[in-house]
């Protein structure tokens, strides 16, 4: 069961923003700010809402802190037409599109070029299935690899086996499951490498701490002292 109140206006400075506040079924109060700069607030069923505006009021600066973060986010070059000129991420390096007709073979990456080859150059329902099985191709190969080399250092902390799931996600770079399956984000693969590294240590943490307490980043920072540098960078990546 999910209600939603009137607008309100969180104020801090001369900086105002307009949010509802959402009853959900949960037992504490969760703030969010989502990457088109839209404050969320989610409040228990029941809750006065006065005393809610005034929890979200004590999280103004952390609200307009995250809204400055969102103001830096560079988004992902999507959504995309198919046709030649357009750019493409890879590893965190922008690629031009470049469509052949002939025989249809695997997509190749040529200098700075991502080169694709369809028999017809206008079916772009042709070329955009090439380009996803070559990103998918890439992050097969890439994260698996990525992976064994965090597990060399994580399990010296005591972190388990993990099995590794590659597919597409609208809001997380990675997730975890208690029972040790990692699934890292399609999209990942036109991070730049450090991202990479960063959500895949994040997410084997996770495993031995599945949540984000002082203990989880104490693990994090033993298994990757410059997490917080790498996570930076992810944040100015908006899915």
């Amino acid at each position: 069961m999910q209600t939603n109140n009137s607008t309100r206006s969180l104020v801090y400075g001369n900086r105002h923003i307009d949010y509802h506040i959402q009853h959900t079924d949960r037992k504490k109060l969760r703030l969010t700010v989502t990457p088109k700069g839209q404050l969320q607030v989610f409040a228990p069923l029941g809750a006065d809402p006065e005393h809610v505006a005034r929890l979200v009021h004590e999280k103004a600066a952390w609200v307009f802190r995250k809204l400055r973060h969102v103001q830096d986010f560079h988004p992902l070059p999507t959504p995309h037409n198919y046709l030649s000129g357009e750019t493409f991420l890879y590893l965190g390096r922008q690629y031009r599109l470049k469509v052949h007709a002939d025989t249809l073979s695997p997509a190749k990456l040529r200098g700075k070029f991502l080169n694709v080859t369809v028999p017809d150059k206008t079916d772009t329902k042709a070329v955009e299935a090439s380009v996803q099985r070559w990103y998918r191709t890439r992050a097969n190969d890439i994260f698996p690899r990525y992976l064994e080399q965090a597990k060399a250092i994580a399990m010296r902390h005591g972190i388990p086996e993990p099995t590794l799931t590659i597919r597409r996600m609208s809001t997380r770079w990675g997730s975890c499951t208690a029972q040790g399956r990692i699934t890292l984000n399609l999209a990942l693969i036109q991070t730049p490498i450090h991202c990479i590294e960063y959500v895949i240590m994040h997410e084997l943490c996770h495993l031995k701490h599945h949540n984000h307490s002082k203990a989880f980043y104490s693990l994090l920072t033993r298994c990757m002292p410059d997490w917080q540098q790498r996570k930076a960078l992810i944040d100015k990546i908006a899915l």
